[in-house]
This record gives C-alpha cells, structure tokens and sequence, in this order.
C-alpha cells in the first residue's frame, strides 16, 4: 500500500528551464539550437550550482565566455526567471485531489538553485501544499546522485516500498527504483492521472 507520493518539480508541477531557449532567442536572437548546445556543455557545472557548490553568477560567466554572444548575464538571468514557474497544465489539480483524500504524504524533490528557491516559493503559493519540501540547494545533492534518494528517505522516515516517485527523467527514476521506489515517468498530467489510476491511488 502506498503512503508516500513524491514529486519533481521542474517540468512536472512548473516550468524549468527546458524550453527558455525560445525566449532566449525571440529577446537577443541567439538561436535556440546554439544556446541549447552550450547549455549542455556546461551542463554539469549547473549541476554544481543546483548542488551550491557555486554561485549562478560563478556559473553565468562561465556559460557566456568566448560565445560572441550580444547579451549580458544580468539579460540571460532576467528572462530565465521570467519563464521559471509556469504551471504545468493539470498537475496541480492532480496533487490537489492527492491532498484531498488524506491518505498520502505529498514530498517534493527538486533539484534548484538556491537563486530561485524563495523566488518560486513566492510565486507559487500551491507548492506549500507538500508535507515536506527537498531542494537540492540546501542539502548538496542532486537526483542524479543515488545518495540524494538515500538522504530524502533517511530525513523523512519513509519506506521505500509504500512511495511513488513522479519525474519527467528517466535517469531520476531509475535511481529511484534502485532503492526500492515505484517510479513513474512524467509525459503529461493525462498519462500520469491515467497511471495514479491504474495504481488505484485516485
């Protein structure tokens, strides 16, 4: 029986930064395709900054150094939080109607900058509906770390056995199920009711 439902945040409850390259692009007219491709070039230092092993700004130079690019950090950084915490359509009446039942323990995990962190929270009132909220900021892991998995279980006293973990990534949800959790992959908030459904949990 399942007690636990655990959340990722970006791309399943908001918006993250997949798909600011568009915003990136319509504002400065660099091309989403070369924005995208240094991002990922620089990818695992984003990781450290979700980790706060350094700052955005430390983070900024580097990802705009030698690209030629007619912009400033301070333009990247303004539209990035522009696009942050859009919702995701339908998700939050999913986790509402969780809510609803009293029956589970709603967790979030999200891997983010401790830049956004207070940002969002602000902006989004309905992320306070979680028993227990993980920003990787704050305790130096990601999800892509078996360990952050094995942190959020041992702080929150769950089983693993009676919890769902919800992710848009597949590698997340393979760590996740490394120790025992059910995972599901998120496409959209109609394919993820449909499993919750199947799994008779709403």
């Amino acid at each position: 029986m399942y007690k636990n439902i655990i959340f990722d945040m970006s791309e399943v409850i908001i918006t993250g930064i997949h798909g600011v390259e568009k915003d990136i692009e319509s504002n400065f007219g660099i091309l989403a395709d070369e924005y995208e491709k240094r991002r990922l070039e620089v990818n695992s230092l984003f990781l450290d900054v979700m980790r706060g092993k350094i700052t955005e700004n430390e983070y900024m130079a580097i990802f705009l150094k030698d690209t030629g690019w007619k912009t400033t950090e301070e333009d990247i950084k303004r539209i990035i939080r522009n696009y942050l915490g859009r919702p995701i359509a339908g998700t939050k009446e999913i986790i509402q109607k969780l809510k609803n039942t009293n029956k589970y323990n709603l967790i979030l995990l999200s891997d983010y900058p401790a830049e956004w962190k207070e940002e969002v929270l602000k902006k989004r009132e309905e992320l306070q509906i979680f028993n227990k909220k993980y920003f990787s900021c704050d305790f130096g892991l990601v999800k892509a770390d078996l360990e952050c998995f094995e942190y959020m279980i041992k702080d929150s006293k769950i089983n693993p056995k009676e919890t769902i973990f919800i992710d848009d990534y597949k590698n997340n949800i393979e760590n996740a199920e490394k120790l025992g959790i059910k995972g599901i992959l998120f496409k959209n908030a109609e394919q993820l009711e449909k499993e919750l459904n199947i799994l008779e949990i709403i």
